[in-house]
């Protein structure tokens, strides 16, 4: 897999093809999703299966090869892993307290959401960084965040009230994309920057629409996560090879050798994810299932401090943004 970054002035993180294929048409895989499980009323359970466990997993896990593997990375987060314990107590001590298991998954799913949102965002500011672009960062990261949680917001508003106020939302979504279409005619365009927001934002509106057709089917939630999370979860498992191999590669020990190939990368990405699946479906299994959520929340936690670019150097390098 090519993984050599194109020189800061180019708009494109990796290469056009490159960027084409894992960070813009990686929504294509959400579109497919849409259609297995519209006709369906939900995703057949072997198809969230398969996505889960090749893609969703992975994506999760990989986090820890940064944050476990970098003896350095490790370091500063360090005071983050003491919130594994607490956030792996959140779900079962609920189920304790009589909250239904799918109610939980939906407090999590909004964490979720706006993780995912956040990721699109850093994409979004990527792409004008590559670009050169010196303004509108405000228009940008608003309109970004904005469209994608809207939809997210629409599902919350017929779970709570049972009515789905779908004008009360799509309108003013509306309005924010004429507006920023009518400003981006005046500027330079940003093809990446466009391209990934028109791939990502129609996706989360036919997800959440269709799972706020019936709001109180656990079936049409779950299809939505993954028609929403799996492109996100492609995109997040090739920037992370990106990274790593550019950072770690030349490095002795298992870090070394898993950042010299990709194979091997996904492979322990894969294995890292593994004990998430020994949960069944029994209230115990239930219980643990709500526990190992607990890593999930870790991810977001970490992910939300490990590519922040600014602060760190050695991340720019190795995105190549330098």
């Amino acid at each position: 897999m090519q993984n050599t970054a194109l020189a800061s002035s180019s708009p494109w993180i990796i290469s056009k093809q490159q960027d084409l294929i894992w960070f813009l048409g990686s929504a294509l895989l959400g579109y497919m999703l849409c259609g297995l499980a519209f006709p369906a009323g939900g995703l057949p359970a072997i198809v969230f299966f398969q996505v889960s466990f090749a893609i969703d997993g992975p994506h999760v896990y990989s986090t820890a090869t940064r944050v476990l593997f970098d003896r350095d990375e490790r370091k500063r987060q360090r005071l983050l892993f003491l919130a594994l314990v607490p956030l792996c107590l959140i779900g079962p001590a609920l189920l304790w307290l009589g909250v239904r298991y799918e109610t939980f998954f939906l407090l999590v799913m909004v964490w979720g959401q706006f993780h995912i949102s956040k990721q699109h965002m850093g994409f979004v500011m990527i792409y004008k960084r590559k670009a050169r672009e010196r303004a509108d960062f405000k228009l940008d990261r608003y309109f970004t965040l904005v469209s994608l949680l809207l939809p997210f917001a629409y599902y919350l508003s017929a779970v709570i009230t049972s009515r789905r106020l779908l004008p009360l939302f799509l309108i003013p979504a509306l309005l924010f994309v004429v507006y920023y279409a009518a400003h981006q005619l005046r500027v330079t365009a940003n093809i990446p920057k466009l391209l990934l927001l028109v791939s990502v934002i129609p996706l989360q509106w036919l997800a959440w629409a269709f799972a706020a057709q019936d709001p109180d089917s656990f079936k049409r939630l779950l299809a939505a996560a993954a028609i929403t999370t799996t492109g996100h979860g492609v995109q997040y498992l090739r920037l992370m090879w990106l990274h790593n191999s550019n950072r770690y590669s030349t490095q002795g020990g298992l870090l070394g050798i898993i950042s010299r190939n990709w194979i091997f990368f996904m492979l322990a990405a894969l294995v890292l994810s593994l004990p998430q699946y020994v949960p069944g479906t029994t209230q115990g299994g239930q219980r643990i299932g709500c526990a190992i959520i607990g890593f999930l929340m870790l991810h977001y936690l970490l992910d939300s401090k490990i590519w922040r670019v600014r602060n760190d150097p050695e991340l720019a390098k190795a995105l190549r943004l330098v």
